[in-house]
């Protein structure tokens, strides 16, 4: 019977890695081969010109949008009108909030088909320490085959090259075969409440639909992705939720001289500890598998053999994505303590502390349950719990499709301009303005025609920012390609 018994289970687990070895041989590539597209005949110098001049208006954002300077976004507004005079006698223009700018293209077949929408932000943030700089961030310098200074990379290298394309396109006399808006927020850096959400509300009530909409969110990573030998297109289709959340911690006051076991800032210290120690539950969403259903099959066979079987590896599959914090954001939602302030004198105790901490919501979760898991984490009647008020607040998005015509063209796109890369779907950690266009467009995907390593993503809202002239030119590229190919569908 012992004997029988063994050859049962030899058999079965005999079966059971000859299934998974099927699984493996049958992961087949998602890539579409397809040989590089002729690049249009653009001005290069003039548009690498363009890019530089635009950086120099500070068009920042501040958090509190009574700082914003109305004369450098309104000149440079009408910069782009100067630069681009085809584009903006040509296409109709509206203005939102006196700096946001709606663009639409009329199509010839606009009675036909749905329209797309195109999204870049002319804002940027603002220069923490000016010293960090090693050149001026709003002197638009051109160095050493870059283009340096605060937006080369966010947002306005975007914003400049749909432009360019635009102008390119309509030199040629090319006329799109259905509407394409475009869309230009000003305050994306500052939840686009004054921009895009109003835009988006406005054409809401128009009854525009749009097949699909194209903002910025992920990159063509260079060396980021482990396992690939070649750089990673990720399309975004889908991003994270978004919510700040107010710990008010009200103990008791008290000379620092005699202090008891437990003080304010004591108590609120321990809140934060605890949940940095107890993270949420980790998981494997649509949008990841879908990464991971793009990128398995074109890494190593032992990757391969754990991919094509994910149901049964999970676990070692999310251990390993939980070991580094990049892909950790991934798979949870992420809670960061940012802000910490208590007390106004050396040796008073103070009855008041407060922290906030910002959440990254995964999709599975809302802003209700992360609420909840905090309170019941800290668990400490003298911590209040809020929403940070006047902040930003958001649900993760809907996932877009990967099966949709929009999304092919999208690859395709990519396979035209860049050489040797693989393109995957998959999350963005962070929000863009596109999310307020949920309602009123079929699928939204998040893409920046971009090349970045590690070091080059550290000066997106960080020093130095700066793009090569070879990566800009590649943008505009694309954006010329990928009209064409929404033209020819």
């Amino acid at each position: 019977m012992i004997k029988k018994f063994s050859i049962f289970i030899g058999s079965c687990l005999s079966f059971f890695l000859l299934w998974m070895l099927w699984n493996m041989f049958q992961f087949s590539s998602k890539q579409i081969n397809i040989p590089l597209s002729k690049n249009a005949e653009i001005n290069s110098i003039k548009a690498i010109n363009n890019l530089s001049k635009s950086i120099t208006y500070k068009t920042i954002s501040f958090e509190d949008p009574s700082e914003l300077d109305s004369t450098e976004f309104l000149l440079f507004n009408q910069f782009l009108r100067d630069t681009y005079p085809l584009t903006f006698s040509t296409l109709e223009e509206r203005n939102f909030s006196k700096y946001s700018i709606l663009l639409k293209w009329n199509g010839s077949q606009n009675f036909e088909l749905n329209p797309i929408l195109l999204m870049a932000h002319s804002d940027v943030v603002p220069i923490e320490n000016l010293d960090d700089w090693t050149e001026a961030p709003f002197a638009g310098l051109i160095k050493d085959n870059h283009i340096i200074g605060r937006g080369a990379i966010d947002d306005k290298s975007s914003l400049i090259s749909i432009l360019e394309s635009i102008e390119y396109l309509l030199s040629q006399n090319f006329i799109p075969n259905r509407d394409i808006y475009v869309s230009i927020g000003h305050d994306e850096e500052n939840t686009g409440k004054y921009g895009n959400a109003i835009i988006s509300e406005t054409l809401r009530n128009e009854g525009v639909y749009f097949d699909m909409i194209l903002d910025e969110g992920s990159i063509v990573s260079d060396g980021i992705v482990k396992g690939v030998d070649l750089p990673v297109a990720m399309i975004g289709i889908a991003e994270k939720g978004y919510a700040s959340f107010e710990l008010v911690c009200n103990y008791k006051a008290g000379h620092s001289s005699m202090p008891g076991k437990i003080t304010t800032i004591g108590k609120l210290t321990k809140a934060i500890n605890r949940l940095q120690n107890k993270p949420m539950n980790s998981k494997i969403i649509k949008p990841i598998k879908k990464f991971f259903d793009y990128l398995g099959p074109e890494m190593s066979l032992k990757d391969r053999f754990f991919i094509s079987n994910m149901s049964f590896f999970k676990s070692t599959i999310t251990s390993r994505l939980e070991d580094n914090s990049v892909t950790a954001a991934m798979i949870r939602t992420t809670m960061a303590p940012t802000i910490i302030s208590g007390g106004f004198k050396s040796n008073a105790l103070p009855e008041t502390a407060r922290a906030v901490i910002n959440c990254r919501i995964r999709q599975g979760n809302n802003v209700e349950k992360i609420k909840n898991y905090i309170v019941k984490t800290i668990n400490d009647p003298d911590i209040i719990v809020n929403i940070l008020e006047n902040d930003f607040v958001a649900n993760p998005s809907k996932v877009s499709s990967v099966m949709s015509l929009e999304f092919d063209i999208i690859h395709k796109t990519i396979k035209e301009i860049f050489k040797e890369v693989i393109v995957a779907p998959g999350l963005v950690v962070a929000t863009t303005d596109s999310r307020h266009y949920q309602d009123i467009s079929k699928n939204i995907y998040r893409f920046m025609p971009i090349t970045l390593n590690e070091h080059d993503i550290s000066m997106i809202h960080g020093k130095n920012e700066r793009i090569s002239k070879e990566s800009y030119l590649k943008m505009i590229q694309f954006y010329i390609q990928f009209i064409k190919n929404i033209h020819d569908q």
